[in-house]
Protein backbone atom coordinates (compact mmCIF):
# COMPACT_ATOMS: atom_id res chain seq x y z
CA UNK A 1 0.00 0.00 0.00
CA UNK A 2 1.35 3.43 -0.87
CA UNK A 3 0.71 6.78 0.84
CA UNK A 4 -2.16 7.68 -1.47
CA UNK A 5 -3.93 4.38 -0.83
CA UNK A 6 -3.35 4.71 2.91
CA UNK A 7 -4.86 8.21 2.99
CA UNK A 8 -7.81 7.10 0.88
CA UNK A 9 -8.51 4.31 3.37
CA UNK A 10 -8.30 6.88 6.16
CA UNK A 11 -10.78 9.05 4.24
CA UNK A 12 -13.22 6.17 3.89
CA UNK A 13 -12.90 5.33 7.58
CA UNK A 14 -13.51 8.92 8.64
CA UNK A 15 -16.59 9.13 6.40
CA UNK A 16 -17.95 6.01 8.09
CA UNK A 17 -17.26 7.47 11.53
CA UNK A 18 -19.14 10.67 10.65
CA UNK A 19 -22.01 8.53 9.40
CA UNK A 20 -22.07 6.53 12.64
CA UNK A 21 -22.02 9.65 14.82
CA UNK A 22 -24.89 11.19 12.85
CA UNK A 23 -26.95 8.00 13.09
CA UNK A 24 -26.50 7.95 16.88
CA UNK A 25 -27.58 11.57 17.12
CA UNK A 26 -30.69 10.83 15.10
CA UNK A 27 -31.52 7.86 17.33
CA UNK A 28 -30.67 9.36 20.71
CA UNK A 29 -30.65 13.13 20.18
CA UNK A 30 -27.89 15.66 19.68
CA UNK A 31 -27.52 16.25 23.42
CA UNK A 32 -27.50 12.52 24.24
CA UNK A 33 -24.37 10.46 24.41
CA UNK A 34 -22.90 7.20 25.61
CA UNK A 35 -23.67 6.36 29.21
CA UNK A 36 -20.83 7.75 31.28
CA UNK A 37 -19.29 9.63 28.34
CA UNK A 38 -18.40 13.28 28.75
CA UNK A 39 -19.23 14.21 25.13
CA UNK A 40 -22.63 14.73 23.55
CA UNK A 41 -23.57 13.31 20.18
CA UNK A 42 -23.26 16.84 18.76
CA UNK A 43 -19.70 17.02 20.08
CA UNK A 44 -18.95 13.58 18.64
CA UNK A 45 -20.18 14.73 15.22
CA UNK A 46 -18.00 17.85 15.41
CA UNK A 47 -14.95 15.77 16.36
CA UNK A 48 -15.52 13.26 13.56
CA UNK A 49 -16.05 16.01 10.98
CA UNK A 50 -12.80 17.64 12.15
CA UNK A 51 -11.02 14.31 11.69
CA UNK A 52 -12.48 14.04 8.19
CA UNK A 53 -11.36 17.56 7.29
CA UNK A 54 -7.86 16.77 8.56
CA UNK A 55 -7.59 13.80 6.20
CA UNK A 56 -8.95 15.89 3.32
CA UNK A 57 -6.29 18.49 4.04
CA UNK A 58 -3.58 15.81 4.05
CA UNK A 59 -4.82 14.66 0.64
CA UNK A 60 -4.71 18.26 -0.61
CA UNK A 61 -1.24 18.92 0.82
CA UNK A 62 0.09 15.92 -1.07
CA UNK A 63 -1.62 16.96 -4.31
CA UNK A 64 -3.84 13.86 -4.32
CA UNK A 65 -6.96 16.01 -4.51
CA UNK A 66 -7.13 19.60 -5.70
CA UNK A 67 -7.74 22.21 -3.02
CA UNK A 68 -8.96 25.04 -5.25
CA UNK A 69 -11.87 23.08 -6.61
CA UNK A 70 -13.12 22.26 -3.10
CA UNK A 71 -13.93 25.87 -2.23
CA UNK A 72 -16.23 26.34 -5.23
CA UNK A 73 -17.73 22.88 -4.77
CA UNK A 74 -18.66 23.69 -1.17
CA UNK A 75 -20.64 26.73 -2.22
CA UNK A 76 -22.38 24.76 -4.98
CA UNK A 77 -23.30 22.00 -2.53
CA UNK A 78 -24.69 24.49 -0.02
CA UNK A 79 -26.89 25.95 -2.75
CA UNK A 80 -28.15 22.48 -3.76
CA UNK A 81 -28.93 21.53 -0.16
CA UNK A 82 -30.83 24.79 0.37
CA UNK A 83 -32.81 24.18 -2.82
CA UNK A 84 -33.72 20.64 -1.74
CA UNK A 85 -34.68 21.81 1.74
CA UNK A 86 -37.03 24.39 0.26
CA UNK A 87 -38.58 21.72 -1.97
CA UNK A 88 -39.04 19.47 1.08
CA UNK A 89 -40.78 22.33 2.93
CA UNK A 90 -43.12 22.82 -0.03
CA UNK A 91 -43.90 19.10 -0.06
CA UNK A 92 -44.54 19.14 3.69
CA UNK A 93 -41.80 16.68 4.57
CA UNK A 94 -39.57 19.25 6.35
CA UNK A 95 -40.57 21.56 9.15
CA UNK A 96 -38.58 24.08 11.14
Amino acid sequence: MNTTEHLLVCLAEECAEVQQAVAKALRFGLQGGYSGADATNAQDIAREVSDLIAVVQLLEERGIIEQGSRVAAIEQKKARVSKHMEYARIKGTLSD
